[in-house]
């Protein structure tokens, strides 16, 4: 076996095979290689490190620990609303509806961003009323002195702030009723909608039935030239009539400031109108109306199709027979429907209809029966058992309120026990 020295050092060798035993090579050769030597160990004598290596150790230690450890950001100091400010912006909102300028009408848009921004000033100054109820840290008491005392000083003396927040929010709301009042503003339903969403905030819902009226019954403004023109409104039109939405929640503010007459002028101005009546007869009973009017047309075509088809009788006869059938079936089902639909009291609780009152009118006057209901809902008792005791003026003038309108508050029949 032939073996190689690598270097000049004597060193120690290893044999390593370098081909694999073939029967055609009678030698294998093999190469020597280097033993793996220990490493040396670092000396402990060492160069100590220089200064700018241990600042620069220590700000990267300080840098590490300021990016893992989290430190909490201090509260924000807090700052109360500007009164001042905010009345400012209230009389410029107002100004900039009531005054437009000459020879011009307030926009829809206008008026409807003036009230979404006292909504929002509305919402900022009650915030701060409910801040305010919370405990907060007292402040730091001014010394005082004899002489302060003996003389009265400023500085001992508290004066109340000239525009406090109760003041505000009455403001907001009376210019969201000057901007309703004003007879060069037309009222349209979304500025309705807006104007009882921002009374309802401010728990100031007595002005419900006259802008109620107003909406009915205000003339429409018009320019002809440099001049304002009003024409008179129809109270008794469609498009005259308060939608449900706008009367449901009127109701809701008058429910929640526990004001009984001012709940009756809302259904009153609202529910009770014809335009109202109208309104629910155009948007409901229209497609199964037209469909009844059509119905005999399709009835005849049909008839016609299938005296065609039989041989035993003459065409007319069969034609008349085929008509008679089918309106019959679509009328008995029409009026099984109809019957079902004005006779469901499955819906009421406490008010329902006296005897007498047409089924047409019933159905025309839910939404009415509905809004009285919850009325007396709210002002009864929740009790079950307790109901039929209630006792007070408002509730005998409710009783016979109820009464005039052509249904029954409590009817005995109904009560539980007493089928």
């Amino acid at each position: 076996m032939e073996l190689r020295r690598i270097g000049r050092e004597p060193m120690a060798t290893v044999l390593r095979p370098t081909a694999i035993i073939h029967p055609s090579r009678p030698i294998v050769q093999c190469s020597a290689v280097t033993a793996p030597t220990a490493r040396r160990p670092l000396s402990h004598r060492s160069s100590p490190p220089t200064p700018r290596a241990r600042s620069q150790h220590a700000r990267i230690q300080q840098i590490r620990q300021l990016a893992t450890t989290s430190t909490p950001q201090p509260p924000k100091p807090y700052t109360a609303p500007d009164l001042n400010k905010i009345h400012r912006r209230v009389q410029e909102l107002s100004s900039s509806v009531l005054q437009p300028g000459p020879g011009t009408l307030p926009a829809e848009e206008r008026v409807l961003y003036t009230l979404e921004q006292l909504e929002y000033l509305a919402k900022v100054v009650l915030e701060e009323r409910g801040a305010d109820s919370n405990p907060r840290a007292p402040a730091k008491e001014q010394k005082e002195t004899a002489t302060s005392a003996l003389l009265g000083s400023v500085n001992a003396r508290s004066y109340p702030a000239v525009i406090s927040k109760a003041s505000i929010l009455n403001v907001i709301s009376e210019s969201a009723e000057q901007i309703a009042r004003d007879p060069n503003v037309f009222v349209t339903p979304a500025i309705l909608k807006a104007y009882v969403q921002l009374q309802s905030l401010l728990h100031q819902p007595s002005s419900f039935p006259d802008v109620f009226h107003l909406y009915s019954n205000k003339p429409i403004p018009s320019l002809k030239g440099s001049q304002v023109i009003y024409s008179p409104a129809s109270p008794d039109q469609i498009k005259s009539a308060i939608p449900s939405d706008v009367a449901k929640e009127a109701l809701g503010a008058a429910i929640e400031a526990h004001q009984l007459p001012l709940a009756i002028d809302i259904i009153s101005t609202s529910y009770c109108t014809p335009s109202f009546k109208k309104a629910k007869t155009f948007k409901q009973a229209t497609i199964p109306m037209a469909g009844l009017g059509i119905a005999p047309i399709a009835a005849y075509t049909l008839s016609t199709q299938f005296s065609n088809l039989q041989q035993t009788m003459d065409t007319g006869t069969a034609t008349g027979i085929a008509f008679a059938g089918i309106m019959t079936y679509v009328g008995a089902v029409a009026m099984t429907g109809y019957v079902a639909v004005t006779t469901s009291n499955d819906q009421m609780d406490r008010v329902t209809w006296a005897s007498g009152v047409p089924l047409w009118e019933r159905w025309v006057r839910e939404e009415e029966r509905a809004a009285i209901d919850r009325l007396a809902g709210a002002w009864g008792f929740k009790d079950m058992d307790k109901r039929g005791e209630e006792e007070g003026e408002e509730w005998e003038a409710l009783r016979d309120w109820v009464g005039t309108r052509g249904m029954v508050l409590d009817r005995v029949s109904l009560m539980p026990g007493m089928e």
